[in-house]
């Protein structure tokens, strides 16, 4: 009987030869190939990668997956007992930094992942669409996503990025629904985000589990969306006017509000044309912040209500009055961002995070046990919560800003 093929020792990479490799089907290339890619990093990460050292460290310095790709983990099947002993080591590593404030965390490994894949794949694309038949197959498929279009109005030369704009131009006047759509870029993670916004605690309410900071911004980011989305129903949004560029993320949650009231092309000519204002001549290119445009109003209120919830927990926290370890008030994450501050209180605070961390490891750690043959022998084993207690004490917006749901 011949050999199982063995396990790739990492994620394999597509194929990408050329710019051809790209135009197979309409919609945006870069985000087919970095779709793919992402999908065969994470499948790469279920089989095999979770296991390894390497990868456990670079959680370790990560504080785990960032939000979308932790829900993304915590959809895969069997991710109850792969998560309980990956943040089983998670937990450690953010109880070490909590006690000693050391370093920054690092970036997510599998955002880094795609975003590799997708530079990979804009570079040859655009690379060869100085080749005449490739460029008309891409005007026949409709071109780049607005994100990405972005990108490579930053990247590419002049001509080609005028080139570029037109072709989108042609592209929104003449795309049906379903390709209208697509422009906002691929975002799996929409349609998970609308069902977390929806479910939030009301307003001036506070759960244990539920990080405050991450909860205002969330909260902040859906009423900015749920504006927008008033004013694009109403006819109320100008978009022959100049429009502020928003993030990748924000930018598809609004489309998918906007394919419902019909605001959908509206917005998608506005973004465009904010997306590409930076490679223009006279115009200043695009600046970053947080993983958003500076100047996306979603990504902007929620910034704004983050800080204020920040400083106001920091104001109340005090060195002779720790907070209980099930109370926490921030995820791990904002108590690194207090404790750097150095104040007495946010130190105190972070050491009783740490005694959380501690407490949250030794469950992750007796719940897995549990899950051995043996004990599953004797008895049936438990069901496993800890872990996704884990994923929001380690990033408090995995659940949007919400106390982690038990299914």
């Amino acid at each position: 009987m011949p050999a199982a093929t063995p396990l790739p020792r990492g994620p394999s990479v597509l194929t990408l030869y050329s710019a051809w490799d790209l135009l197979t089907a309409p919609g945006c290339p870069v985000c087919r190939y970095a779709a793919e890619v992402g999908d065969r990093y994470l499948g790469w990460f279920a089989l095999e990668g979770h296991a390894q050292p390497g990868m456990i460290a670079t959680l370790g310095g990560s504080l785990g997956m960032c939000a979308a790709h932790s829900r993304r983990l915590i959809g895969q099947p069997g991710a109850a007992i792969r998560l309980t002993v990956v943040y089983r080591y998670v937990m450690t590593a953010a109880r070490d930094r909590l006690e000693r404030g050391t370093s920054a965390v690092a970036a997510c490994p599998a955002c880094e992942h795609d975003n590799d894949a997708a530079g990979r794949a804009l570079e040859t694309l655009l690379d060869g669409l100085g080749d005449t038949s490739a460029a008309e197959r891409y005007r026949e498929l409709g071109g780049l996503c607005i994100p990405h279009l972005a990108a490579a109005s930053g990247r590419a030369k002049r001509r080609v990025a005028a080139w570029l704009r037109e072709t989108m131009h042609e592209t929104l006047a003449v795309a049906n629904p379903d390709r209208l759509e697509s422009l906002s870029g691929a975002d799996h993670d929409a349609e998970v985000r609308a069902v977390l916004r929806a479910s939030m605690p009301a307003a001036g309410t506070s759960e244990p589990g539920a990080c405050s900071a991450c909860m205002a911004a969330m909260r902040a980011e859906r009423d900015s969306l749920a504006d927008l989305a008033v004013r694009l129903g109403s006819g109320r949004y100008d978009y022959t006017q100049a429009a502020p560029p928003m993030c990748r993320t924000h930018l598809a949650d609004a489309s998918a509000s906007a394919a419902k009231t019909g605001g959908l092309r509206a917005l998608l000519t506005a973004q465009a044309a904010a997306a590409t204002a930076g490679s223009r001549p006279g115009t200043g290119a695009v600046r970053w912040r947080r993983g958003g445009y500076l100047r996306c109003p979603a990504c902007q209120a929620g910034a704004e209500a983050h800080d204020r919830a920040l400083a106001k927990i920091s104001r109340s926290l005090r060195p002779s009055v720790p907070v209980p370890h099930r109370m926490q008030p921030l995820c791990a994450r904002h108590h690194l961002v207090l404790r750097a501050t150095g104040e007495p209180g946010a130190m105190v605070a972070a050491r009783a995070a740490a005694a959380a961390a501690d407490l949250l490891a030794s469950e992750l750690a007796a719940e897995f046990e549990g899950t051995t043959w043996a004990r599953r022998a004797a008895n049936h084993p438990p069901e496993l919560t800890a872990w996704r207690r884990a994923a929001a004490f380690l990033d408090g917006t995995v659940f949007g800003g919400s106390p982690p749901a038990r299914e």
